[in-house]
């Protein structure tokens, strides 16, 4: 039974490399074609560091990752070697735990969660970084059992981390002065009135226009199923609620994330602006980490506001699980353009 445990825990940690090496390696195309992925965000962040060290220590953890599992027996210096690099990362993402506490100290993020991922992230990197330095090859169940089972873990890491995003990124509030907020749309009844989503939305971002943290609200939907308008919806509902009708732009259009990223940018940037426009997003949790990946992708600079839901939202579970391929999508294109 320990022997079998062995086995499990160490697939476990090589299919964690998988991902990592993996993830990293196309972030590091991103990051060379000109830092539109905002892999600091979702891993550990390095953006203090010259942009030459930047990619060269993101290269590193892939390349000595990809390597290590390449060998069925790695040697000794490569098993360092990989041990080592992972636990510079790790070190780094302590790092970001200690300035996300200073963060929350200052009032500039308010998390939802006691922790930050930069802990989680932290732990498991040392944890690999262990798992490496004693590995002494693949388990013995047979190569290609514990390739399959090595793959296997590599995609359920892969289904786990925007999961943990939206737990943790999305959940964080990280409101401060900007040029507009911008409020996705949602489903309006076929009685003209907003569904609990869509409501949460708006009465967030008419907050945010009263607490005069922004000047202008952009409301952003497509035609509803039933006949009505989200954007106009959203609009007559913010002004209703004490917004003036001037501060209230509309963007009849926009019916997918990208869309309304592309449309938002229009409406607001002009030859004449400074640019990059800070902007704020408004969603629920589990929209705003592909929001940030398309914002990111478009070069805006753009903080992210969690929708407040006073009546927990039944279909939420699969609005999560419908965001893990919609992650990977967004983030690949923001990498692979």
């Amino acid at each position: 039974m320990r022997h079998r445990l062995g086995n499990v825990i160490a697939i476990a940690f090589r299919g964690s490399a998988l991902f990592l090496a993996t993830f990293t390696l196309i972030g590091l195309v991103g990051e060379a074609r000109g830092g539109a992925t905002d892999i600091g965000l979702w891993f550990v962040d390095l953006r203090d560091l010259p942009r030459l060290v930047q990619l060269a220590l993101i290269g590193a953890l892939g390349g000595v990752l990809v390597a290590w599992l390449w060998q069925e027996i790695p040697g000794a210096w490569l098993r360092r070697t990989a041990a080592l690099v992972s636990l510079v990362f790790a070190l780094l993402a302590a790092r970001d735990v200690v300035r996300f506490a200073g963060a929350v100290g200052s009032g500039l993020i308010r998390p939802a969660a006691p922790i930050p991922l930069s802990a989680l992230i932290a732990a498991a990197l040392a944890g690999l970084a262990i798992s490496i330095w004693r590995d002494r090859g693949l388990p013995e169940m047979g190569a290609w059992r514990a390739r399959l089972g090595v793959g296997l873990a590599a995609v359920a890491v892969a289904a786990l981390f925007p999961v943990l995003q939206i737990g943790f990124f999305g959940t964080t509030d990280y409101r401060r002065p900007a040029d507009a907020a911008v409020v996705f749309g949602a489903r309006v009844y076929a009685s003209g009135t907003p569904s609990p989503l869509l409501a949460d939305r708006i009465a967030t971002g008419v907050e945010l226009y009263r607490s005069g943290l922004v000047p202008v609200l952009v409301m952003s939907g497509g035609p509803g199923a039933d006949g009505f308008s989200e954007a106009f919806v959203m609009r007559e509902q913010a002004i209703a609620a004490g917004v003036d009708a001037a501060a209230v732009l509309v963007d009849e259009t926009g019916i997918t994330t990208e869309a309304t990223v592309d449309h938002t940018i229009a409406l607001l940037w002009t030859p004449s602006a400074d640019y990059p426009i800070r902007l704020i997003a408004v969603s629920q949790a589990y929209h705003l980490p592909r929001i940030q990946l398309a914002f990111s992708g478009a070069g805006v600079d753009v903080l992210t506001v969690p929708a407040v839901d006073p009546v927990p939202i039944s279909e939420m579970p699969l609005l999560v699980a419908r965001e893990v391929p919609a992650f990977w999508l967004y983030y690949l294109r923001a990498c692979l353009g």
